[in-house]
This record gives C-alpha cells, sequence and structure tokens, in this order.
C-alpha cells in the first residue's frame, strides 16, 4: 500500500511554525522559528510576487509541455510518409510499417513520459521537496554538498548534450543542405526535440537520486560513527557494567559527549530523551532512525515519479539502439544518415544515458544496503 503524507503547519505562540510531517509508521515533530514583528507589508508583497512568479512559471512549462506533445502526435502519424520522401517512395516496400517504428517509438515513449510527469508532478514534487527539507532539519546540507551536486549536474548535463547536439545538427545541416523536403527538415526538428526531452527527465531522475545516494551514504557513515561511539561508551560505562548493569542502561545513561571526541557526534538541536543541554545515545540513534526514514520517503516518492518516465526512456534507448544499427547496415534513412560518425556518436549517447540511469540507482540502493548491513552486522566488544 502506498505511504500517505500530510504536511499542516500551525503557529505557537505567536512565536515559531510547527510542522508535523505524518506517515503511516511515526511521526516527526519539527521546529522552525519563524520572526515575528515589523515589515508585514514586505512580506505581503514579497508573497504576491512569489504568486505571480510562480503562475507564469506553470503557464510557460504548461505551453512547452504541450507544444512537446503535439510534435509527438506529428511525428508519430508522418513517421511512414517522412520515410518514403526520404527513399524515394514506399511503391515497392511492403514494411513501411517497421520502417516508421524508430520515430513512433520515440514519440510515444516521450508522449508518455511528459504526461505522467504532468499528471504526477503538481502533487509528488512538493512531497518530495517538504520530506528533503524535513532531513536537512535534522542534518542541514553544507555548502560543500551543494556545490558538489551543482558541479556533478552540469558536467552530467555537459556530457549528454555533447553527444547529443553536436551530432543532430550535422544531421540537420546535411538534410538542408541537400534541398529535403520541408516536412522531413520539421520531423527530424521534432524527433531530436523528443529525444533531448526525454534526456533532460533521465538528468533529473539521475541527479535526484544521486543526492539520496549521498544523503544516505552520510547516515552510513554516521551510522559506523555512532557504533565506535557506542564501544567507546562501553568502555567507559565499564564500572557500571562490571555493578550489575546492563549494557543497554548503561549506553542509554552515557551521552554522545562522553564517547567521543565533538567532531564525531551525531547531534541534534534537540533530544527526546534527555534534557536541555543533553545529548543522549539514544537521542543519536533515533535522530539517525528519522533520518533514514524520511530519505526512504523520498526515494518513494522520486520512484513513484520518475518510475514510467525512466522505464520507457530505458526502453526506448534499446530500442532506437537496435534500430540505429539495423538502419546503417541496410542504408534505409538515406544517404545522410550513412556517415560512420553518426552510428558511433549515437551509440554513444545511448551508451552514456544508459549507464547513467542503471549505476545511479544501483548506487543508492546499495547504499541502503550498507546500512543494513553495518546494523544488522555490527562490530561486538568482546
Amino acid at each position: 500500500m502506498r505511504k500517505k503524507y500530510r504536511f499542516s503547519t500551525e503557529l505557537i505562540s505567536g512565536l515559531s511554525a510547527r510542522v508535523v510531517l505524518h506517515t503511516v509508521h511515526t511521526t516527526h515533530i519539527l521546529y522552525h522559528h519563524v520572526p515575528l514583528g515589523g515589515g508585514g507589508g514586505g512580506v505581503v508583497m514579497k508573497d504576491r510576487a512569489a504568486v505571480r512568479s510562480s503562475f507564469w512559471k506553470r503557464l510557460v512549462a504548461a505551453i512547452a509541455v504541450a507544444a512537446l506533445l503535439t510534435t509527438c502526435v506529428f511525428n508519430f502519424v508522418t513517421a511512414p510518409l517522412v520515410l518514403c520522401l526520404m527513399d524515394g517512395g514506399c511503391a515497392e516496400v511492403s514494411v513501411t510499417s517497421l520502417r516508421g517504428m524508430y520515430a513512433r517509438t520515440i514519440a510515444g515513449a516521450c508522449f508518455a513520459s511528459a504526461a505522467a510527469l504532468l499528471c504526477k508532478c503538481g502533487a509528488t514534487v512538493p512531497v518530495y521537496v517538504q520530506t528533503v527539507d524535513a532531513h536537512d532539519v535534522y542534518a542541514p546540507t553544507t555548502v560543500a554538498e551543494r556545490r558538489d551536486r551543482a558541479l556533478f549536474c552540469g558536467l552530467y548535463v555537459a556530457l549528454c548534450m555533447s553527444v547529443t547536439l553536436p551530432i543532430n545538427a550535422l544531421r540537420l545541416s546535411l538534410l538542408f543542405a541537400n534541398r529535403s523536403e520541408p516536412v522531413v527538415l520539421v520531423f527530424f526538428v521534432f524527433m531530436y526535440l523528443e529525444n533531448v526531452a526525454m534526456c533532460l527527465g533521465e538528468t533529473c531522475f539521475v541527479v535526484l537520486c544521486h543526492t539520496l545516494r549521498h544523503k544516505f551514504l552520510e547516515i552510513n557513515r554516521d551510522l559506523q560513527r555512532l557504533g565506535e561511539e557506542m564501544i567507546g561508551a562501553c568502555d567507559d560505562a565499564a564500572a557500571a557494567c562490571t555493578a550489575g548493569k546492563s549494557t543497554t542502561a548503561a549506553l542509554f545513561a552515557t551521552t554522545v559527549s562522553t564517547a567521543a571526541a565533538a567532531g564525531r557526534r551525531v547531534t541534534y538541536g534537540g533530544d527526546f530523551y534527555g534534557g536541555p543541554g543533553k545529548q543522549s545515545m539514544a537521542n543519536a540513534v533515533e535522530v539517525i532512525r528519522i533520518r533514514h526514514q524520511l530519505i526512504r520517503d523520498a526515494m518513494a516518492v522520486l520512484v513513484d515519479l520518475y518510475g514510467l518516465p525512466v522505464g520507457l526512456s530505458l526502453f526506448t534507448l534499446g530500442v532506437m539502439t537496435l534500430f540505429d544499427i539495423y538502419y546503417q547496415v541496410s542504408d534505409v534513412m538515406g544517404a545522410d544518415s550513412r556517415l560512420m560518425i553518426f552510428i558511433y556518436m549515437w551509440l554513444l549517447q545511448y551508451t552514456i544515458r544508459f549507464s547513467a540511469i542503471v549505476v545511479t540507482a544501483h548506487n543508492a540502493v546499495q547504499q541502503v544496503r550498507s546500512i543494513i548491513i553495518s546494523v544488522l552486522f555490527a562490530p561486538a566488544k568482546t
């Protein structure tokens, strides 16, 4: 059964705002202090400006998606005709439907992906953002992490575009130089736009998945550090253990501050189990548990949003690989497609995109498994 999320915000004594994240399993209460007082008019004006900006962004996005869906329909309908025009007519060809399958696969996959994202984006993206923000309350994103994320995104986009746009531009320039029919030029422009749109969707998934993988990695590292702290705490509480107290009781009675150096502690501004100014070991465990659940929830939202588009992208990349090889061997797409540089660059593009999706998702799953293994097979103190 899919988890249901509900976020509510209420003012507390006019001094702070409480954001409550409800899931099926637990409830987390996060405190964010909101300064009140003067400047109310400025806040209202900023809110109105934000609403207007959001409206125009949504309008532009809706127009872009509508235009993309229109190109998909156009290419799906005209694919056999365009291929016939490029090959000098289809009077003696009996496999016209197969000849148009390449472009129709791209158009159909792009249409389904864009429609799925359009239907789910409005309800799913805010949940993802709020879930990640809730995690950042316990472990804020550092400047270095933001820089690494931006660098990864920039390098990946540059890599994909460097193997996509130049070769597409070369193909279009050859078609234009050979005085191809206008409908042929429009057809290929639309097909390349659909391909780039799917590539950008894959980029969003890869970047977000990479971000969550990094957060899982940080949780795993904190869990390992906490295990070391617990071993140190057991040494500090040896007298209590010898006196007859259980190891668990000794650990819960020992604060993180006495277990390790200040730079290695897993801390949070409040303590679920201790009083003000204290950081108990149990609180550190609770914080890690909450962080792990929040990132799991964010991953579930991400899979729900990008499951269909990414699946269609992987399927389309496989189909395009097979048909590009077939078209190159059979000389189906005309003289403009027979240069070997085309097949090499297209196969390189498909390999990069396919590998990025698979490797990023695999690494995220591996981090989750590492966390589970760390918990189940943590070294015990003998």
